[in-house]
């Protein structure tokens, strides 16, 4: 999907994040994922540019670890 929505539903954010929907759920749980957002009634959805952020971060994190090694 080259044009990933800006909001996604929980099969979409996962599958952006190369992981499966119970990963993320399990991580989002455990708060090392951001949460969802409220998109209508009990409709939630994870904005692209957190998921992003959290990306970066994880790279960063990585990249700090590699400069100890």
């Amino acid at each position: 999907m080259p044009d990933w929505p800006r909001i996604m539903r929980r099969e979409n954010a996962a599958q952006y994040l190369g992981i499966s929907p119970s990963i993320l759920d399990r991580e989002v749980a455990a708060g090392s994922l951001p949460k969802p957002i409220p998109i209508a009634g009990s409709i939630h959805g994870w904005v692209r540019d957190d998921l992003d952020a959290w990306i970066d971060d994880r790279r960063n994190s990585q990249s700090m670890a590699n400069e100890w090694d």
